[in-house]
């Protein structure tokens, strides 16, 4: 059984997978005013003992951004710590992964995320470089080449006009494309913190 962790979404929450099935979801928090590090362990716990986690996970997937720079430290300690006690392997899902797992045409496309804490994320490639930009729906300027946005949360109208907009889910996209993750033992988890300050990037 795979436990899945998603810190990326604006609430965070625990998703134990099966033969590529979601046998159960757990929200971490119940609304954006919760902190996710007062809450994560206290509902792993309760989660192990309903479900005897300790016995059935096998592995473990990771978001790791963008996003909010205290869920993804959060999330990514975690899920390092139960990893390496248990020296069971783990994944890391990114949005470029989403990007690559979402992208199936020639059109110019970018991923944007809505993350907790209210901040918002815009992954997309510029030659073949991934680029990561924090989106501040005020004084944004949105790449022009750019023709096609998938989501994760509310319909982003603020863009402009003219653009293809699709709606994605971050469980079921890692659902779809599990056989081409990698899990690998002893996995370094680097969260990927966008600031608008580039000193901190």
């Amino acid at each position: 059984m795979i436990l899945f962790l998603d810190v990326v979404s604006p609430i965070p929450e625990f998703h134990l997978i099966d033969d590529k099935k979601v046998k159960i979801s757990i929200k971490i928090i119940e609304n954006k005013d919760e902190k996710l590090s007062d809450s994560i362990i206290p509902k792993y716990l309760k989660m192990n003992e309903a479900y005897k986690l300790n016995k059935l996970i096998t592995h473990f997937i990771v978001t790791s951004g963008p996003g909010s720079y205290t869920s993804l430290r959060v999330g990514a300690s975690f899920i390092a710590g139960l990893s390496q006690s248990r020296d069971l392997p783990v994944v890391v899902i990114s949005s470029a992964n989403i990007y690559e797992f979402l992208k199936k045409d020639n059109i110019n496309t970018c991923v944007y995320f809505e993350s907790s804490n209210n901040q918002n994320f815009l992954t997309f490639k510029d030659g073949e470089k991934i680029v990561h930009k924090k989106v501040e729906k005020k004084n944004f300027i949105f790449p022009k080449k750019i023709k096609k946005i998938f989501y994760n949360n509310e319909r982003p109208d603020f863009f402009g006009e003219n653009l293809i907009l699709t709606s994605f889910s971050i469980l079921e996209i890692t659902l779809k494309n599990l056989s081409k993750l990698e899990f690998k033992k002893h996995t370094t988890i680097k969260p990927i913190y966008i600031s608008n300050n580039v000193i901190l990037n």
